[in-house]
């Protein structure tokens, strides 16, 4: 672990935001976030390979130096120790396109997506492609799997990362999220839409990148956006697909709010199910927000604290009912 001094002290986030977070979460949560914001972060990764088990590549990585903790609810991951990504990464079985870091709320997403061989389905926004990757395991190369995301950049960030893991059969597609609900009308069995949002479970006082454009504009913006991208996304279920909608941040306008309007005024029927994911740092969902109540369906989406590797994330699973 390292001693170095932060660059930022927890008073220097904006104080706007911590004024906030009083009202979102409760005061051992709280404290959890703040101990999350000014320690090093837990280090998690998954097999990538179907060929190798848990238990063969914790062997590998312990001749390597490592701890290896598995993870009782998610077959494929481990939290490793020292949390030292340069020395991951000079593994063999990292080397070799084995494993590959991710956290383990990212898994989450796709753990309450529930997919199966032979679903159809669409990650609206795939950049980096840790999720999608994580999706076409399980579908153990049966099905469709369209990879979208509108920045080229990105998008060649993430066919560099399939090759690394040895990705195959996946359709990337470079266009707005918001079209995709004209485009793929009822053409998926399961949709995940990981939207943008203002990352505040990713904020980190020694990199204050991670927190400094921080403003309520920002959100604002970010839910009206997160309100079309959803209502997009729906449109691309079949009948009793199933849609997960998920952030890294805590704000409630980009989580509840937008989920409970959807609810609200859906494009056809929907249901909201409960998202049946047994992770540590679970937690339910906020049921009112500046006064405003909520959808009583609300309740079955989650929020994630960052407790044993969590971090900070929001969950809600959708069904258009047939």
């Amino acid at each position: 672990m390292s001693n170095a001094p932060l660059s930022a002290s927890w008073k220097d986030l904006p104080s706007e935001f911590l004024q906030r977070l009083p009202g979102i979460l409760c005061p051992e949560d709280l404290a959890c976030f703040r101990q999350f914001t000014e320690q090093p972060r837990s280090l998690s990764a998954r097999i990538t390979d179907h060929h190798l088990s848990l238990q063969e590549a914790q062997l590998e990585l312990e001749r390597s130096g490592f701890s290896v903790q598995a993870i009782d609810w998610m077959p494929e991951a481990m939290l490793l120790s020292p949390p030292d990504r340069r020395l991951i990464q000079e593994t063999m079985i990292h080397g070799s396109g084995g494993m590959l870091i991710q956290s383990l709320s990212s898994m989450a997403a796709v753990e309450a997506l529930d997919v199966m061989p032979g679903h159809d389905v669409l990650d609206c926004c795939a950049a980096p492609g840790g999720k999608a990757s994580l999706i076409r395991f399980r579908q153990q190369g049966q099905g469709i799997l369209v990879a979208n995301d509108l920045s080229r950049r990105r998008i060649q960030k993430m066919q560099r990362l399939f090759g690394q893991i040895h990705v195959e059969g996946v359709d990337v597609h470079m266009q707005s999220a918001e079209t995709l609900g004209g485009s793929h009308a009822t053409c998926f069995d399961r949709v995940l839409l990981d939207a943008p949002c203002s990352g505040e479970g990713r904020f980190r006082l020694e990199s204050p990148s991670t927190w400094n454009d921080w403003e309520p504009g920002k959100i604002r913006r970010l839910a009206k956006l997160q309100q079309r991208l959803l209502r997009s996304a729906l449109r691309t279920l079949r009948p009793d697909g199933v849609l997960v909608y998920s952030t890294c941040t805590l704000a409630p306008e980009e989580n509840e709010v937008v989920v409970s309007r959807i609810l609200n005024n859906p494009p056809f029927p929907i249901a909201i199910e409960p998202v049946e994911v047994d992770c540590p740092g679970r937690r339910p969902a906020l049921l009112e927000w500046k006064e405003q109540q909520l959808s009583g369906d609300i309740q079955h989406a989650m929020r994630i604290i960052p407790e044993d590797g969590m971090t900070p994330f929001f969950i809600a699973k959708l069904r258009r009912i047939s």
